[in-house]
């Protein structure tokens, strides 16, 4: 396993604060940072500061792209009312980030036992995600069941009430959801 880098043996509290002066600075100002480190005792190259900060931005640059992603995600599936869609996309979403998370887990330069753990955590969030995708497609294919049920009782009403066949079939699709 690789030697731990110097900013990953920085104390938790620390580190997030290294974190958020990189984004608050827009992953910039490495010498005033090792400055900063240096003041309070740590001894950081600009160079590990640089490896740290690229890694940290293409995380924040995914992260957003997912977030932007999603919420397109959510209004175009809102537009359309289909609310399944919604769930089964971001279900998608979540397993592409675990899986994300469990390749960075294996590379991090954390403790061997502490990456077991996480990867463990992950591979049961994995797990929920997958179960909740069946769950959804469970629940999707009973309300295709219930609107095909609905639609044939709305047929032989519409039908028994005079309606033309056309007018019946533009009821039953849209009843289940078709289009012309």
């Amino acid at each position: 396993m690789p030697a731990r880098s110097a900013v990953g043996q920085l104390p938790d509290e620390i580190r997030d604060e290294l974190n958020r002066r990189l984004v608050e600075n827009g992953f910039g100002s490495y010498a005033s940072l090792a400055d900063w480190l240096c003041a309070l005792g740590y001894q950081i190259s600009k160079s590990a500061l640089h490896r740290h900060g690229s890694a940290l931005e293409a995380d924040f640059n995914q992260a957003l792209a997912d977030v932007r992603r999603t919420r397109a995600l959510a209004k175009a599936c809102k537009d359309d009312g289909d609310e399944g869609d919604v769930l089964s996309a971001t279900s998608s979403i979540l397993q592409e980030q675990l899986l994300r998370i469990s390749i960075a887990l294996r590379q991090t330069d954390t403790d061997p036992q502490e990456a077991a753990r996480s990867i463990s955590v992950v591979a049961r969030a994995h797990a929920d995600v997958g179960r909740m995708q069946v769950t959804l497609q469970k629940w999707q294919e009973s309300m295709r069941e219930k609107a095909a049920v609905a639609a044939d009782a709305v047929e032989k009403v519409a039908r028994h009430g005079g309606l033309t066949a056309d007018s019946v079939d533009l009821i039953r699709r849209e009843i289940l959801g078709i289009t012309s």
